[in-house]
């Protein structure tokens, strides 16, 4: 949302806008991202509609996209005013949910992932919150003897023997890069998903990539792929090794999911029967504060004050509860604390050993609107951004999260146009 829409609180009316064109500015938005351009992909996605907010869409893909660009500039989700409910909850999960008990989250996972040598945990692509948990689970679970990270959004890779030595370079670097001969993935576009896999491969964690590479894929046969490469890739080429995989939402699912028309099994499924290991599978979507996929009540306004410190799995009668879309289909489900800011940031940025500092004066925009990126000091020109801000000259200056390591910044002004990089 523009400031101006902001400030004034007035609803602006829904823009009758072609499909043609909503596609066009849709793949334009992606491409922009993909590229680094995010004011583009953002702010110039409005414009390209001629509109002031995102309210005034009714493309719940198109809003998805731009709200997805915001929270990698941001950290805080969108909800999506033209996205209805997905799905029905039963009454009987609903009232089992109110009277759940929480337990922490990652004392939960640590006693589980003891049993196992696999732990699948989820992501909503839409909350950049999951990506910083990730990070606490990798941590948590390095001391178990967790040594391999298998990352979906990791680019795909045909060739298993292109995807050892691309995974093998990707350690070496230690940072995730754009589009280019390095290019690690769509969504590391987000500077929480960067540094979550900065600071696993600096740990000690080896990456393994097992997306499917093309297209064509119906739905099912894309599971069976990502199961197939990744029994190739981890299981099989590490046969002593232990492995956290962090996928998208319904991939965690080792069991059917109520609400599909046409139930099919999912990749930790799959991975379950082909191996005979019982991965310890665990979805933090569901529950999210806006979920990607929506059910017909807010689930997370029930448990959010089971979360008042830190994140919690729930239980009911001494066993593990799932509600929502995976109810059943997973063996923990967590929730979040609500959102807290610091000068505009997300409280949860600190659990990443980060600290707020001040934007450099001299990156501080006279007029307009600009981005304020941080990157790892020395680190290749295609590299992703670990921290990022929008700042108005208009408007006091937030901070930024940084870890303590050597930076240097770079601007984007709305025309992405670069006009100053600093290095500390």
């Amino acid at each position: 949302m523009t400031a101006s829409a902001q400030s004034t609180g007035v609803a602006l009316p829904v823009k009758k806008i072609s499909n043609d064109t909503l596609l066009a500015v849709y793949k334009q938005s992606i491409s922009d991202v993909s590229h680094g351009r995010y004011l583009d992909a953002s702010f110039g996605l409005l414009k390209r509609l001629g509109v002031e907010s995102s309210e005034q869409i009714d493309d719940p893909d198109v809003v998805d996209q731009w709200a997805q660009v915001m929270s990698t500039m941001t950290g805080v989700p969108t909800f999506n005013k033209a996205k209805g409910a997905d799905f029905h909850v039963p009454k009987e999960q609903i009232a089992k949910l109110k009277l759940s008990k929480a337990v922490s989250a990652i004392d939960e996972i640590v006693k589980r992932a003891r049993k196992t040598r696999i732990v699948i945990l989820n992501e909503n692509h839409l909350d950049p919150r999951g990506r910083a948990f990730g990070l606490e689970v990798a941590r948590a679970l390095k001391p178990l003897g967790y040594t391999i990270l298998a990352v979906e959004a990791l680019r795909p890779y045909a060739d298993d023997q292109e995807e050892s030595h691309k995974m093998e370079q990707l350690a070496a670097d230690g940072i995730v890069r754009g589009p280019g001969d390095f290019y690690s993935g769509y969504y590391f576009d987000d500077p929480v998903f960067a540094d979550f896999i900065r600071q696993s491969l600096a740990m000690g964690y080896r990456p393994v990539s097992y997306e499917t590479a093309g297209r064509g894929y119906t739905d099912q046969e894309r599971e069976q792929a990502q199961a197939d490469n990744f029994i190739r890739r981890g299981v099989q080429l590490f046969p002593n090794g232990k492995i956290l995989i962090y996928v998208g939402e319904r991939h965690a699912a080792e069991g059917p999911i109520a609400s599909e028309e046409k139930p099919y099994l999912k990749m930790a499924a799959i991975i379950k029967n082909k191996t005979g290991i019982d991965p310890l599978t665990i979805d933090q979507a569901g529950l999210s504060s806006i979920p990607m996929n929506r059910p017909d009540v807010d689930l997370y306004s029930i448990v959010a004050s089971k979360a008042s410190g830190s994140s919690v799995v729930l239980f009911e009668h001494g066993k593990p509860l799932t509600t929502g879309l995976l109810a059943g289909a997973v063996d923990l489900q967590v929730v979040h604390p609500p959102l807290k800011l610091i000068n505009g940031r997300p409280d949860w940025m600190l659990k990443m050993n980060r600290s707020p500092k001040p934007i450099p004066v001299a990156l501080l925009p006279k007029s307009g609107i600009r981005l304020v990126q941080v990157f790892v000091a020395n680190s290749a020109a295609d590299a992703r951004p670990i921290d990022q801000i929008i700042v108005k000259a208009d408007s006091a200056p937030g901070l930024l999260m940084l870890p303590r390591i050597d930076v240097r910044y770079a601007t984007q002004d709305f025309q992405n146009q670069p006009i100053r990089t600093l290095d500390k």
